[in-house]
């Protein structure tokens, strides 16, 4: 693959000078901490996604709502899971999954088998890969407001993360960490015979002083994605959870 400008590596300041506080307290909200906190997740838009009032191409974040048409942010950790959708599904919806890709998560009852190692569908068949997709969650801050989020990818966009995450791991040797880097992710269609999809463009510029992040990765490292997940499955489709309340205004459902 030829190596173009969203592939280019340079050292650069921060254009911000400053990184974000990790005091996530307002007025009146002193007593919460992060594991009172519901971190939001975004995903890239595609053709075939059922989200009301949203272009394909656009990154969503779920649970406020926010488009945007491209991202800025510093990723803190990546974690790695399984997610697998059966095909008779009348709705795109998992039936089972791992955020670890070593046992099911409890959001999955039952699960497909007691270990992701001895589940069917984790397995390889000669050359056909597994019906249980690999997926990737990366935790990350908007560079602009500081704005904590989980990043899932799954499919297609998992080749273009893992040359993003390689950029990243082959500089270790050198003391570089992940939150090092700061990514810009734009969308990129792709056009093949009876089908169009979106994935990830990664651009990455290694930050100069990145200490300001070293201290959001200690505040978000025991962070875990599951929680996210547990308040989508709490949330119904039009945005509102158990008790009536929409996420995406903050009001409650009349």
């Amino acid at each position: 693959m030829a190596r173009n400008k969203k592939t280019e590596v340079q050292e650069v300041a921060n254009p911000n000078g400053t990184v974000p506080s990790v005091t996530m307290r307002g007025a009146g909200m002193e007593v919460l901490g992060p594991e009172d906190l519901i971190i939001p997740r975004l995903s890239l838009v595609q053709p075939t996604s059922q989200i009301d009032g949203v272009e394909a191409g656009k990154f969503y974040m779920n649970l406020t709502g926010e488009q945007f048409d491209q991202v800025e942010a510093v990723f803190l950790k990546v974690t790695k899971g399984r997610v697998y959708f059966a095909d008779d599904a009348i709705e795109r919806k998992p039936v089972c999954g791992s955020s670890d890709r070593i046992k099911p998560s409890p959001r999955f009852e039952p699960p497909a088998a007691p270990t992701c190692k001895e589940c069917i569908f984790s397995r390889w068949n000669g050359k056909e890969p597994p019906f249980c997709n690999e997926s990737y969650n990366l935790l990350g801050v908007m560079v602009e407001s500081g704005f904590p989020f989980w990043w899932s990818v799954k499919s297609t966009a998992i080749a273009p993360t893992k040359r993003f995450l390689s950029a990243i791991a082959l500089r270790a040797r050198m003391g570089k960490n992940l939150f090092d880097a700061r990514a810009t992710i734009k969308s990129q269609l792709v056009t093949l015979p009876g089908k169009k999809y979106h994935v990830p463009a990664y651009a990455l510029i290694w930050l100069k002083d990145s200490s300001g992040y070293r201290e959001l990765y200690e505040h978000y490292a025991h962070e875990e994605v599951e929680r996210t997940f547990m308040a989508e499955e709490a949330t119904n489709g039009d945005g509102a959870d158990g008790e009536d309340f929409d996420w995406k205004t903050g009001k409650q459902v009349k």
